[in-house]
């Protein structure tokens, strides 16, 4: 069944916290993506690695360094972020665990579970980062 974990959602977070600023060209540090978002600073830092490994987010080390996207917000969908932290998961991954379906005939979920994961990654797939271009900062 489609979800996701806490790196996932993390990732998602620092990416729009990333989106909000991309017009204005700045970078933003792993501590302040951390406090903008109440999120670990270490788990932000390990995420944005990740993000940069995979040509998400650009990184430069040093005083004024920190993070900024490497392609435009429009360009990246919360999917794809997500399955860079939960892979491309089986939707037909049983509740009822091993043994069940794909053994034999499929659980009484079975379909129901499909048709909400494979909606479920339609929907994430049409969703992009553009939204938060200039998106007004939540009060402190």
């Amino acid at each position: 069944m489609f979800g996701y974990g806490k790196m996932s959602g993390c990732a998602v977070a620092a990416v729009s916290a990333l989106a909000e600023v991309h017009r204005e060209g700045s970078t933003l540090s792993s501590l302040h993506i951390a406090e903008s978002r109440n999120l670990s600073q270490p788990l932000v830092a390990k995420v944005l690695t990740l993000l940069s490994q995979h040509g998400v987010v650009h990184g430069t080390r040093g005083p004024g360094g920190g993070y900024r996207l490497a392609r435009d917000p429009a360009a990246i969908t919360v999917l794809e972020i997500v399955e860079l932290f939960e892979g491309h998961r089986d939707p037909s991954s049983c509740p009822f665990g091993p043994g069940w379906c794909g053994v034999g005939e499929p659980c009484p979920l079975h379909d129901t579970l499909v048709t909400i994961s494979e909606t479920a990654s339609s929907t994430l797939g049409k969703l992009d980062f553009a939204a938060f271009i200039d998106h007004p900062k939540q009060p402190t």
